[in-house]
């Protein structure tokens, strides 16, 4: 016997309108459970309480409690909260996006323990308006990927102490970390973009692991593309090089990454200043990176 059929509509977006027993539901495309609904309409159905199991899909918050066995719990007002506390709107998205394209969401509760484990409220907060201004990619252990521009000798642009090639680990105490995000140019290990680190590129751009819990504030300027963090592992360098029309490409040509810490080379922080052979000012790191002092214009 032929499968029996629902009644349905779908609309030029992809929206889907099933009518059963007179009640109409509808799912967009982007909805959790989109192609589980769709694969059910094509197949159709042989029990009328097949039904039932379909109503479930459109209602949201039972598809992704269902697909986190309970770790999310979301609100009539479609709020989600992991392990009681409130998931941001863009980690909310993407967690949706993933199930609904079929994609393991563990990368993003591991993502979201890690973030709880940081002791700063403002800090996640923040992490948050980096990750959404740049959409970074995400790690299967929940560790954030970012970018930062070294010297040719692979040590840090701001001190020269700090060994950046592929495989080290940089770490400081968090308390020398300035937290206060209005301190745009201040102490703390860095990471941005790619847009914004390459652009300070006169030697090497490297690729950084980054647990959420480590990250300390995000300045508030440049459309928050650059953070500060007390410790990272450097995982892989980018070539650069230029094309005809003068514009920077990349791509990632070295990816290593270790499991073992033990052994892996570990950066001491220690209190560094540097000064203008100039006018013999202190210069800030972003004076470095652009290599001018502000107060002589003298090349640094």
């Amino acid at each position: 016997m032929a499968n029996k059929q629902w009644t349905y509509i779908i609309k030029g977006d992809g929206t889907v309108t099933v009518y059963i027993n007179g009640t109409s539901y509808v799912a967009a495309s982007d909805h959790a459970s989109y192609n589980k609904i769709i694969k059910k309409l094509k197949k159709g159905y042989t029990k009328d309480s097949a039904s039932n199991k379909l109503i479930k899909l459109f209602n949201m918050k039972d598809a992704v409690i269902d697909f986190v066995n309970g770790e999310i719990a979301v609100s009539d007002k479609g709020i989600l909260t992991y392990k009681g506390e409130v998931v941001s709107n863009v980690l909310t998205a993407k967690i949706i996006a993933m199930m609904n394209n079929g994609f393991d969401i563990t990368p993003m509760t591991n993502f979201l323990a890690n973030l709880l484990e940081n002791p700063a409220y403002s800090a996640r907060q923040e992490l948050m308006l980096f990750m959404e201004a740049n959409d970074m990619p995400i790690t299967p252990d929940g560790h954030l990927l970012a970018y930062k521009s070294v010297k040719t000798d692979y040590t840090d642009s701001w001190t020269g102490t700090f060994d950046n090639s592929i495989g080290a680990i940089c770490e400081m105490p968090r308390g020398t970390v300035n937290d206060d995000r209005t301190q745009t140019c201040s102490s703390g290990l860095h990471f941005a973009a790619k847009e914004y680190a390459a652009g300070f590129t006169t030697g090497h751009l490297m690729v950084l692991k980054i647990n959420p819990r480590d990250v300390v504030s995000i300045p508030n300027d440049y459309n928050n593309q650059k953070g500060r963090c007390c410790r990272y592992e450097v995982i892989a360098e980018v070539e650069q090089y230029k094309d005809a029309e003068d514009e920077f490409n990349t791509k990632i040509v070295t990816d290593v990454i270790s499991d073992d810490e033990d052994g892996e080379p570990i950066c001491d922080y220690s209190n560094h200043e540097q000064y203008c052979p100039g006018c013999g000012t202190s210069v800030t790191e972003c004076e470095v990176l652009a290599g001018e002092c502000d107060n002589c214009g003298e090349q640094l």
